[in-house]
């Protein structure tokens, strides 16, 4: 093949058009990107996409498809066995061949309580909960376990869960709350993994098979999930002082200590459990599994405002003083707690100013490209994404819509997740204010560009038309929004998890 310079390779791309001409420039053929070839930046390969697709859940079921993989996320709806051995075994049998088959699980569940005699409140004797007990005996007809499996003998907790944000976060936050559903599968996949495991498993926490609380008090374990722009808490947690305390001497305390015994102090004196805060110390108090207790409002991860601290979520900032007061001075935690919201409140002041100046724009039409030069949004639309009936995205938008959600989506909520976990680090530097500002100036920058060169065309009389590529594209017609049909969407009565108000376009 032949030799090219990185640039000059760039430079012939953009003379020539990457979609004809890739194959030419590397030599190598053009391809299906599905067939097992190399292709250099995969330029020549073509999109061939999954060969199976199942279908959605509920109001989007039409629009909504997942990869196969959804079988193990969402099991109750989409698990089904596939098994050649035919018979019904008691959990020793199940053990024995496991043993040879599956050698890691069985020593993982040897290891749990599960293999021991035990007995939870909502169990009437001791027993030994084996493979059978999870997944049933008849081999041809094996389930994969998911939340309600686990509360036959977990009830309370089970309860608990449902009740919190957890219990919501794959049918209200993904399949139901149409953030995802413009979307292709295979990118939804990620947060299918995510929303799916926590809401319809209990092993996302505890994971299989050794289902080990003391895995599930650590906040690495919350980090899996909770972490990254929009979910700004394991970061934060760990830039603060309590990270620092945990990754100095969290190997030396007792996980294997309940939550509600945390604070108890030990014969000699020293707490032998953790002396600084972890996400499951703070947001499930005394283990209890219902983590929106501890929220003060539903902020969509900090994107809207609230006063947390008026006088209608006193109740709510009593507890939380009550909880920093098991370390801290009243005094100390209020004044850190007033802080948060002075910062978030500031926060929200640039938000603004870069929201009024985008919308300012639209008004005139000055927006490039407009709503109606985009690829429809999944509703079939072509309405401006900063709207209330717009679609908040962060893809199939101008640069400028783009840079005012990542202030709103990723700076703003790093600011508030900085303050709420006292990471000074994240409220200022990194993705927090100084962050939020230079997202502010480019924001003014665009706006500047796009009124000095709408005077330029006005004075030489040149009717912008926007350019076919913002429209179309490999990706951007895989888009949804523009294969919509009438009557795609059912009845807000086919939602799932019940409450109907959450399940909206």
């Amino acid at each position: 093949m032949k030799k090219f310079t990185t640039i000059r390779i760039i430079a012939l791309l953009f003379l020539l058009g990457a979609a004809g001409y890739s194959s030419e420039i590397f030599g190598e053929p053009a391809g299906k990107d599905a067939g097992g070839e190399v292709y250099i930046w995969g330029l020549t390969a073509t999109y061939t996409g999954p060969d199976e697709l199942l279908p959605g859940e509920g109001k989007f079921k039409k629009l909504f498809k997942f990869l196969p993989s959804i079988r193990w996320y969402d099991p109750a709806h989409y698990f089904q066995p596939r098994e050649i051995i035919e018979g019904q075994f008691a959990g020793p049998e199940c053990v024995l061949c496991h043993t040879v088959q599956t050698p890691g699980i069985v020593k993982d569940w040897k290891r749990s309580k599960h293999s021991k005699p035990g007995k939870t409140k909502s169990m009437k004797t001791e027993q030994i909960v084996a493979c059978d007990a999870c997944h049933g005996n008849d081999h041809n007809k094996l389930t994969m376990p998911d939340v309600n499996v686990c509360g036959k003998c977990h009830m309370e907790k089970v309860v608990e869960h449902k009740a919190g944000g957890h219990g919501r976060a794959f049918h209200r936050d993904v399949v139901e709350n149409a953030g995802l559903i413009d979307k292709p599968a295979e990118e939804a996949h990620s947060c299918v993994v995510c929303h799916g495991t926590i809401e319809n498993r209990c092993d996302g926490c505890h994971t299989r098979h050794r289902f080990n609380p003391a895995e599930a008090r650590r906040s690495e374990n919350c980090g899996v999930c909770h972490t990254g722009t929009d979910q700004y808490d394991y970061e934060t947690w760990m830039n603060s002082y309590h990270g620092k305390i945990y990754k100095t001497e969290g190997d030396e305390w007792d996980w294997n200590l309940r939550l509600k015994d945390w604070s108890k102090v030990g014969k000699e004196g020293q707490m032998p459990a953790p002396r600084t805060p972890t996400c499951a110390y703070c947001h499930m108090p005394k283990g209890v599994h219902n983590v929106g207790q501890t929220i003060t409002a539903d902020t969509d991860k900090g994107k809207s405002l609230v006063d947390r601290g008026a006088e209608k979520y006193k109740a709510k900032r009593k507890k939380w003083l009550k909880t920093c007061k098991k370390c801290h001075s009243t005094r100390f935690a209020n004044d850190q707690l007033n802080a948060m919201d002075e910062v978030v409140n500031m926060s929200f002041v640039k938000v603004r100013e870069a929201f009024n100046i985008v919308n300012d724009l639209q008004k005139e039409g000055l927006i490039d490209p407009t709503p109606e030069g985009l690829a429809p949004d999944w509703k079939g639309h072509t309405t401006f994404s900063l709207n209330p009936e717009g679609q908040d995205r962060l893809y199939n938008v101008s640069k400028i819509e783009r840079m005012a959600m990542d202030m709103l989506a990723v700076h703003s909520t790093a600011i508030y997740k900085g303050a709420a976990h006292f990471s000074m680090a994240d409220m200022t530097y990194n993705n927090g204010a100084f962050s939020m500002d230079r997202a502010l100036i480019n924001i003014k920058d665009e706006a500047s560009k796009l009124r000095r060169i709408a005077r330029l065309e006005s004075k030489q009389d040149i009717k912008h038309i926007p350019y076919d590529f913002w429209k179309n594209g490999e990706f951007t017609n895989l888009l949804k929004g523009k294969k919509r049909i009438e009557g795609a969407v059912l009845e807000k009565k086919e939602c799932l998890h019940g409450d109907t108000t959450d399940c909206r376009e």
